[in-house]
């Protein structure tokens, strides 16, 4: 059994990331980033995520033009 690699998200992205949402409600963060509550959290709290949602995370934020 294989450990999942993890990737940390730049703060400054994480931080541009909040400024966008007006709420902090699970659908909205999935509608606006195509990610859960909980991987929300841990980007706040500055920890690691899948490297593979941080990859769909970063593709979809550069579709969106928001890095």
């Amino acid at each position: 059994m294989t450990t999942p690699r993890l990737t940390q998200v730049e703060p400054a992205v994480v931080h541009k990331m909040a400024s966008v949402l007006k709420s902090q409600k699970p659908e909205v963060i999935q509608n606006h980033f195509g990610i859960g509550l909980n991987t929300w959290v841990k980007l706040r709290e500055g920890k690691a995520i899948r490297h593979s949602v941080a990859e769909r995370l970063m593709q979809r934020l550069q579709r969106d033009q928001l890095i």
